[in-house]
């Protein structure tokens, strides 16, 4: 995976506030990575603080660079919720941490069974990577929220009440979405499908699905890679090739071309978590939306 890089110098500068003379905000805030993550953090935390998001809708956070305001905000910011395992990540919370050290740190990975990955090195395997895309389940969503709650009630106990009453409605409302994506995907006509970027591993894990990666390895695929989901679209007799939104259409089309199959656009990174979830449950089983 790629990874963005920022000297520890530059950050340290811009936390530290020293090339901007302009107040401290009054106001209370925590960040959190991704949309996904805000929509929790916003259901369990409600107003007793900000929550903002590092990567804006759009940007994808495999190689995004957060901008000096955001750096600088997260100088008076009083936590961190995190992947753990995204691009922009694995580089710049490190450099956080050191130069950081009032913020505090929570992986909402915590407690989730993770998909690592296996790759084959001679007579033996070894794990190279886990695939970070968490959130794109209902069963594992239900973890992020608790990691979220856990956290809030570490750095502000006196709200704790409220926060477990939020984290209720919230995981009431997770649980509806669960049912119902079990409900559609029930009419599903096959157990796999193809995907540009492989972002749904862990709701093809949950929900008894395979998906198959245009990408490959994090890279441009082949034309032997792209050959072999060829074959396989047309022996499984699958009709749609999903896609995010961020990414170039250009592969997914010669699939879509060879197999006559549809292309149909997703967007997991979105805010609105519920909505994309029974969104791509009902492109999965075909159901008309």
């Amino acid at each position: 995976m790629r990874r963005f890089i920022l000297p520890s110098l530059l950050i340290g500068i811009l936390l530290s506030g020293c090339l901007s003379g302009t107040p401290k905000s009054k106001e209370k805030i925590v960040f959190v990575s991704i949309l996904p993550l805000k929509y929790f953090a916003d259901k369990i935390i409600g107003d007793a603080y900000k929550v903002e998001v590092t990567v804006p809708p759009g940007a994808g956070p495999e190689t995004y660079s957060p901008t000096p305001k955001q750096m600088m905000m997260l100088g008076e910011a009083s936590a961190y919720f995190s992947i753990g395992y995204l691009g922009f990540e694995q580089s710049l919370l490190e450099n956080f941490k050191s130069t950081n050290p009032d913020l505090q740190f929570f992986s909402t990975s915590k407690r989730i069974d993770l998909i690592k990955e296996e790759k084959q090195h001679g007579d033996h395997e070894h794990l190279e990577g886990v695939d970070p895309h968490i959130w794109s389940s209902p069963k594992t969503a239900r973890l992020i929220a608790l990691n979220i709650f856990d956290g809030m009630v570490q750095i502000d106990p006196s709200n704790s009440d409220t926060y477990q009453k939020n984290l209720d409605l919230l995981l009431a409302e997770i649980s509806r979405v669960d049912s119902t994506v079990t409900n559609l995907l029930a009419k599903a006509t096959s157990k796999k499908f193809i995907i540009f970027h492989p972002a749904l591993g862990y709701f093809a894990r949950d929900y008894g699905f395979e998906q198959l990666s245009i990408e490959f390895e994090g890279k441009v695929p082949s034309p032997k890679h792209l050959q072999t989901v060829i074959e396989t679209a047309k022996s499984e007799n699958i009709k749609f090739v999903l896609i995010q939104k961020e990414f170039d259409q250009e592969n997914a089309e010669i699939i879509a071309k060879e197999t006559g199959s549809k292309i149909i656009q997703i967007d997991p990174l979105d805010y609105n978590w519920p909505e994309q979830m029974i969104s791509i449950a009902e492109k999965l089983s075909n159901t008309p939306q």
